[in-house]
C-alpha cells in the first residue's frame, strides 16, 4: 500500500445525497490507499467567511489533506479557499456553478454534459456516485421495488403503479419481494398496495436505516425503481442486479433526469416496464457499473500516480 495519499478531506453542506457522493468517492480512496477521511460539515446558518474558516480550520499539530472533496454549490467557495491554503487539490463531484479551472477535477454526470463533451477538468460519469461495496454481495432469489415520487422533473400517477407492482409480483412468484417507498412518495400510497394482499413486504422508510437499502440492494436478483428516482436506480445497477424502471410521467421529455434513464436503458443498464411487458426480460448488466471507484482511479491517475 503506498502512502501517497495519506489524508483527504470531505466538506460536506449536510445534504444526504451529496453526502453520499463524497463518501463514495472518499471510501474508494481509502481502500485502495489507506488514506485517513476527515468530514467537516459546513454550518449553513452562518456567513460565507465563517464556513470559510471552517474548511480552512487545521488542529494544532495535524497533518494538511492532500485532496479536498466537496459537492453542493455552497461548499464551492470553502473549497477553493482551503485548497489554497493547504495545497491541496481541489475536487468537486458535480457541475460547478463557478468556472471549472479554479478546481483541479469536476466529476460531472454525463447528462449534465452538452452534446456529452467534457472540458479537461471535467470527467463524465453514468450519474451519482455512491457507497455501495466494490465486491458483488452474494444474490438471493429477492427482489425490491423502490417508489419515489413527484418532483420538479416528473408528476405522480398512482393508479398505474400500483397495477404495475401487481403485475411485476404476479408474473415473479419466485423471488421474496419487498416494496419500500421514499420522503416524496405520496401518503396512502403504501396502503393501497397493502390493499392488494400481495405476498410481500412493505417497508415505509421511516422504518429504515442507514444501512438498510444497501444491503438489501446487494442481495437483489432484481431492483425495480420509479423513473423519478435516478439516485436509487444508480445504486441498483451498481449492485449488478437486473434493473427495471416503473414509469411516472416526465414535466419535460428534455429534462435532465429524462436524459439519465434514457441514457441507461439504451446502454442496457436498465429495461422500461412497457418494454419488460412485451419480452419477459430484464437486461443483464452489460458491464459492472461502480462509479465512486472509477472516479477514484481516476484522481490517484491524475495526482497520485504512485499509489496502488
Amino acid at each position: 500500500m503506498n502512502t501517497g495519499l495519506a489524508h483527504l478531506r470531505i466538506l460536506s453542506d449536510g445534504r444526504p445525497g451529496h453526502e453520499n457522493q463524497s463518501f463514495g468517492l472518499a471510501e474508494a480512496l481509502q481502500r485502495r490507499t489507506g488514506a485517513a477521511v476527515e468530514y467537516v460539515r459546513l454550518d449553513l446558518k452562518r456567513g460565507l467567511v465563517a464556513r470559510v474558516g471552517q474548511a480552512r480550520a487545521l488542529a494544532a499539530n495535524a497533518s494538511p489533506p492532500q485532496l479536498l472533496i466537496a459537492t453542493g454549490h455552497r461548499t464551492h467557495v470553502p473549497l477553493l479557499f482551503a485548497s489554497r491554503r493547504f495545497g491541496a487539490k481541489a475536487v468537486v463531484i458535480m457541475k460547478p456553478s463557478l468556472p471549472s479551472w479554479l478546481f483541479d477535477l469536476c466529476f460531472v454526470p454525463r447528462h449534465d454534459l452538452q452534446d456529452g463533451r467534457a472540458p479537461a477538468r471535467f470527467f463524465a460519469t453514468r450519474g451519482a456516485l455512491n457507497r455501495l461495496p466494490e465486491t458483488p454481495g452474494s444474490k438471493t432469489e429477492t427482489g425490491v421495488i423502490l417508489i419515489g415520487g413527484p418532483s420538479k422533473h416528473h408528476d405522480w400517477a398512482g393508479a398505474p403503479l400500483v397495477a404495475a407492482i401487481a403485475e411485476i409480483v404476479r408474473r415473479r412468484p419466485g423471488l421474496a419481494w419487498t416494496v419500500a417507498n421514499s420522503r416524496r412518495t405520496p401518503g396512502g400510497f403504501l396502503a393501497e398496495i397493502a390493499a392488494l394482499n400481495l405476498p410481500i413486504e412493505i417497508v415505509p422508510h421511516e422504518q429504515t436505516t442507514a444501512g438498510w437499502l444497501p444491503s438489501r440492494l446487494m442481495n437483489a436478483a432484481e431492483v425495480w425503481v420509479t423513473e423519478d428516482s435516478t439516485s436509487m436506480m444508480f445504486e441498483a445497477v451498481t449492485a449488478r442486479a437486473r434493473v427495471g424502471l416503473l414509469p411516472l410521467p416526465a414535466r419535460r421529455t428534455d429534462s435532465r433526469v429524462v436524459r439519465s434513464v434514457n441514457d441507461m436503458v439504451t446502454s442496457e443498464y436498465a429495461t422500461r416496464y412497457a418494454d419488460w411487458l412485451a419480452t419477459g426480460r430484464l437486461s443483464a448488466p452489460v458491464a459492472p457499473l461502480h462509479e465512486a471507484a472509477r472516479c477514484a482511479d481516476e484522481v490517484l491517475r491524475r495526482f497520485f500516480p504512485f499509489a496502488s
